[in-house]
């Protein structure tokens, strides 16, 4: 027996390997790899009773899909309109959607049940999207529609995911400007990644449009940093006629394969689709964010040692800081006011306390009591220093230009805190070849941070500005290290130039931009008028032409105000980029 059973060991060991490795591979389930990703969203292939049922009877309704499918945020998608009390029972099973009403329906009207992006297939997340199953409890259904595009009002651009709302002016107890503030909407769409968005089943009335990028999918401009869009006028739907398609195109290629002919038979839908919509009037919609009146300090804080910035949300009529903490004889801080007069700047003299204590009103409105550092917090570090001395602290400097200069430019030089004192007698200009001493300067600012160089630049020259160490002193006394910056002008024939010929159709103010990589203001020039422009010395590029509609001529795009009925102020683009290449000019006329 035991010699039996020894020499049947090896094949014993064998087997039982060859179980483990087959169990191992078992056990490991590899996803299959390759092939092209799902992107199509699951297809209604059958409601009961169908879409765009007459004389709808019972409480319910189901849908069956080619694929099974999952609801997304159903609570915030779902829509029903009219509007309903209760919210309906929507249930899943298999590849079927149920959905029952728990409020009686109204006789001799058309519902529209709108999912939104709420129905989506399980293995991709792609969304059936904006579905609508639309029924009448009468003899007829609404059949008018309306289609239209909700853009960015600064840029233009299509603006995806934005909730589309019609309202009627049928509320007893609100005026119908106000509905959006309060009201859900009579009937909703979505804008698609393109910005497009189509109402279908309307009834043959005027509505009030009105477009809100819904932050807590409230269905109501409750957010005043929710961004909107609106047009002052009712809209009227159209008639949305599908241009007819000959089902005897069909019995001639019957012989195609099933999948070829399903997919000929959705292209050519489609395609009458799209026909269809362009029949209709496109609103277009501007989105924009409503500046909120409400004054308040948004941010207070220490810029840097001795500097401290208030950011206000809009800009200040009467400000007033008090220190209740501090109060010195003589003048222990500089203001300096931003361009828009929303950003404050406190330059702070020495020998004040580690943190202040202030109260910041607005006329009488306090808008916040602080209590803000002065200086920086020491940063605490285990490791012992070999010397007691501390980090030498100098003056820093930013200036406007790097590397290149061009013709017509001038060099300015910012230092971070007011200036005391400049010694500018050891200063040079090196000027290609020749070397200027003592250049001249000046300050361009009341608080002397900020100077300006003025010199006539050549096209194909380097240029070095020297300014010693200690050469600039603040009223802290700080001084700079040695300042040493290099620039270099180019030949004109590396430059390129365009003239513009604007001719607008009406008089009014307006701002003339020209734009390029990320929409960077290269030039803009203020007219009112027909114009002919020429902006020279632009660098080989590819640039955008945007023209802002001043209206109120404060020289910036304005945006809308719906309690005004104001919407933003108009911008248009030109019609094409031009590739800007050296040593070239191109002439356009720009008719608007």
């Amino acid at each position: 027996m035991m010699n039996n059973y020894n020499s049947r060991k090896p094949v014993f060991f064998i087997l039982l390997f060859l179980t483990v490795v087959i169990f191992q591979h078992c056990a490991n389930v590899i996803a299959p790899v390759g092939g092209p990703r799902d992107i199509t969203p699951p297809k209604v292939i059958q409601s009961t009773p169908p879409n765009q049922s007459t004389n709808f009877t019972g409480n319910k309704f189901s849908l069956r899909f080619d694929e099974f499918v999952k609801l997304e945020k159903i609570n915030q998608q779902l829509l029903i309109s009219p509007p309903m009390v209760n919210f309906p029972t929507v249930k899943l099973k298999g590849k079927e959607l149920h959905l029952m009403f728990n409020d009686a329906l109204k006789p001799n009207t058309t519902y529209s049940v709108f999912f939104g992006d709420a129905i989506q297939d399980i293995t991709e997340g792609n969304a059936l999207h904006n579905y609508s199953y639309v029924f009448s409890t009468g003899n007829t259904i609404d059949s008018l529609s309306l289609r239209g595009k909700v853009v960015d009002a600064f840029d233009l651009k299509p603006v995806g995911d934005v909730t589309v709302m019609l309202y009627k002016n049928n509320n007893d107890s609100l005026p119908l400007d106000s509905l959006p503030l309060y009201v859900k909407p009579y009937y909703i769409s979505k804008t698609n990644k393109n910005g497009d968005f189509r109402f279908s089943g309307l009834a043959d009335t005027s509505y009030l449009l009105f477009a809100l990028l819904d932050q807590n999918y409230s269905m109501t401009f409750d957010q005043p940093s929710e961004k909107i869009a609106f047009i002052d006028s009712m809209v009227i739907p159209q008639f949305r006629a599908i241009p007819h398609i000959d089902s005897s195109l069909f019995d001639t290629i019957t012989n195609l394969p099933h999948d070829s002919l399903q997919l000929l038979i959705d292209s050519l839908w489609n395609r009458a689709d799209s026909l269809a919509d362009n029949t209709l009037r496109l609103h277009t919609l501007y989105l924009f964010s409503q500046p909120d009146t409400v004054q308040k300090l948004l941010k207070a804080e220490l810029l840097r040692k001795n500097t401290l910035r208030f950011i206000f949300r809009n800009p200040v009529d009467s400000l007033h800081i008090t220190s209740l903490n501090f109060n010195p004889d003589n003048v222990w801080y500089l203001p300096e006011w931003g361009k828009e007069k929303d950003t404050l700047m406190w330059f702070l003299r020495k020998n004040h306390p580690d943190t202040l204590k202030l109260i910041v009103a607005d006329g009488s409105n306090i808008l916040d009591t602080l209590d803000i550092r002065a200086i920086p917090k020491e940063k605490f570090s285990k490791r012992k220093k070999k010397s007691n001395e501390a980090k030498k602290a100098y003056l820093n400097w930013h200036p406007n230009l790097q590397g290149n200069i061009k013709p017509g430019q001038t060099l300015q030089i910012t230092f971070d805190y007011p200036i005391r004192s400049i010694y500018w007698d050891s200063t040079f200009l090196i000027n290609g070849k020749d070397t200027v001493r003592q250049p001249a300067f000046r300050f361009i600012d009341s608080l002397h941070r900020k100077i300006q160089i003025p010199f006539t630049v050549k096209p194909n020259t380097s240029y070095q500005l020297l300014i010693p160490d200690s050469a600039v002193i603040d009223w802290n006394g700080l001084h700079n290290k040695s300042i040493r910056l290099n620039l270099k002008s180019k030949a004109e024939k590396e430059y390129g130039s365009i003239t513009f010929n604007l001719q607008p159709s009406h008089l009014q103010h307006y701002i003339f931009q020209i734009l390029k990589d990320k929409d960077e203001i290269i030039k803009q020039v203020f007219f009112s008028k027909p114009q002919k422009l020429k902006i020279g010395n632009l660098d080989p590029n590819t640039y955008k032409f945007k023209i802002i509609f001043d209206s109120n001529n404060n020289k910036k795009w304005d945006s809308g105000n719906y309690f005004r009925k104001q919407e933003p102020e108009k911008v248009i683009y030109y019609n094409k980029t031009i590739k800007v290449r050296p040593n070239w000019e191109v002439s356009e006329v720009w008719k608007f």
